[in-house]
């Protein structure tokens, strides 16, 4: 079933929105979830617990994130005294995908997706390893295997509680990157609706996941040679390629992202709340000129991204000097 309505706004990246208009309340959550890069939990549930209202909007356009910032910020949503009810406005991927398994209504746009899969984990393994330092290694790598086992199970059930069905077909799905059109999620019992409206535009850092569908991939433009997007997973990549250690690497991504919000955050302000309506159409455009406009200061990162990833060992070494001269360690 398809509702008829054009609703959908946008947010700041990566920084909590919410906008009040009489007892509803609207939360948008777009962007990663949790990590240095993304929305933190704690922010988050501070400000959502401060809500008053009787139904609260749950926007959400992400591609996933931290599974326990996911899991605390689900939590909050679940026990909160109001009504919630999430909008998927574009994707919900990964730690997305069971965070809004916590509202009590689920409603998605036609032409969205959301995708299941099961958790990964970053193991930095570059090295010389003797006997007992491999010994080592494995038990680390067991260790992590049995807690994988436990989050993949706990998500599962969020699945399998919101549609009825066995956990274990979903385990399924998960094992197998599974990405499901508003449609499908509709049909298996993910959501509860699918509405009518303009799928809001994102740039996602996908890189991580095998089966992301052809149309997802043209949109955000993850194709190889000069139109790959530079990302925080590539320049990391690139930068330990070109022989810095991973804490140098993860330094200078940091900063680099970091001088990239702050240049999102600071000249001009929008009052978006001005922009909002009952029907939420000029809401979206208000919003999309946020996008617009903070994707422009996100290409001039970019351009100071792929100077710091350049192959030339002459521009990596200018860019240390840099780096090492604004006390970045």
């Amino acid at each position: 079933m398809i509702t008829m309505r054009k609703m959908a706004s946008r947010r700041i990246d990566n920084k909590i929105n919410i906008q009040n208009k009489d007892d509803e309340a609207t939360v948008y959550l777009y962007g990663d979830i949790g990590g240095w890069f993304g929305i933190d939990s704690t922010e988050f549930i501070k400000e959502f617990n401060d809500i008053t209202a009787k139904i609260i909007h749950l926007r959400v356009d992400s591609g996933g994130g931290d599974i326990f910032t996911a899991r605390a910020i689900k939590t909050a949503i679940m026990q909160h005294k109001s009504k919630v009810i999430a909008h998927v406005d574009g994707l919900a991927a990964s730690a997305a995908s069971f965070l809004i398994m916590g509202a009590d209504e689920i409603e998605i746009v036609d032409g969205g997706f959301l995708m299941i899969h099961n958790a990964l984990s970053f193991l930095d393994l570059f090295g010389y390893f003797n006997a007992t330092d491999l010994e080592k290694v494995k038990e680390s790598i067991d260790k992590e295997i049995d807690l994988h086992g436990k989050i993949n199970q706990a998500i599962a059930n969020d699945y399998a509680k919101k549609t009825g069905k066995d956990a274990a077909e979903f385990l399924d799905y998960m094992n197998k990157e599974t990405w499901f059109t508003a449609q499908e999620a509709l049909d298996i019992g993910l959501v509860d609706r699918v509405y009518e409206g303009e799928v809001v535009e994102n740039k996602y850092d996908l890189s991580i996941y095998n089966n992301v569908p052809e149309k997802i991939k043209f949109k955000n433009k993850i194709s190889s040679g000069d139109d790959k997007e530079i990302n925080e997973r590539d320049l990391e990549k690139d930068l330990r390629d070109a022989g810095y250690s991973r804490n140098r690497a993860k330094n200078i991504v940091a900063k680099v992202f970091r001088d990239e919000r702050d240049a999102r955050s600071e000249p001009e302000k929008h009052d978006v709340r001005d922009a909002q309506t009952e029907t939420g159409t000029d809401q979206r455009d208000a919003g999309q000129k946020l996008r617009n406009d903070t994707n422009d200061n996100h290409v001039d990162t970019m351009e100071v991204a792929k100077e710091l990833v350049d192959p030339n060992m002459d521009t990596l070494n200018r860019a240390k000097q840099l780096l090492t001269k604004e006390n970045v360690v």
